[in-house]
């Protein structure tokens, strides 16, 4: 999760795709085209913070060996949009990596 918002923080298209594609329903290619507007939301400040941020990894919730649960409050700091609508991340473990699967 962390990889994930540093990535998002330095505009990073390959790295946020490559840890969010599964959880988009047209994968890498849909990932690949809405990616670009959420950096367009974002201000420096948010970029800012999201490269700073941090995950608790005593909030992070296991649901097996290869799943685990990331609620907001795990995650700080938080940019606007993430506070406004807080979103609970799932994410699996696959090929190797941990990746956002909901």
């Amino acid at each position: 999760m962390e990889e994930y918002h540093h990535a998002l923080g330095k505009k990073d298209l390959d790295t946020v795709c490559r840890i969010t594609a599964p959880a988009f329903d047209g994968g890498m290619k849909e990932c690949r085209s809405l990616t670009p507007m959420q950096f367009g939301m974002l201000s420096e400040d948010d970029f800012k913070k999201l490269k700073a941020t941090r995950v608790d990894p005593a909030k992070v919730q296991s649901k097996g060996a290869d799943k685990v649960v990331v609620p907001p409050s795990a995650i700080s700091p938080q940019i606007a949009m993430m506070a406004a609508e807080p979103k609970t991340f799932t994410m699996a473990w696959r090929d190797g990596t941990w990746v956002v699967i909901d």
